[in-house]
């Protein structure tokens, strides 16, 4: 029993490890504005209203640097949220 309940454990901190690593997916303001599509491979994809610009992202912790020609911006994550500058708040999408 003990064994089983170690396992059990053990496989519920190797997912959650698992899904730590990756922000792939869709992140956008409730009002619609602004759209963060992050793909696995480093890359993001930026929309603001009518103008989509691409830029590269890396993990940090909890921080998600993102940088473009424009310049970097960090979002922080907490759950299925991800936190930037000037109040800027994202909800992951469904898909």
């Amino acid at each position: 029993m003990r064994s089983i309940t170690r396992l059990t454990a053990f496989l519920g901190a190797l997912v959650l490890c698992a899904c730590g690593d990756s922000v792939s997916g869709t992140f956008a303001d409730t009002a619609g504005i602004t759209r963060y599509a992050f793909a696995g491979d480093g890359v993001v994809k930026i929309s603001v209203l009518d103008a989509e610009i691409d830029a590269e992202y890396r993990l940090d912790g909890d921080k998600i640097l993102v940088s473009s020609a424009q310049g970097t911006v960090v979002l922080t994550r907490r759950g299925d949220r991800l936190y930037g500058p000037m109040g800027l708040e994202l909800v992951r999408q469904n898909q």
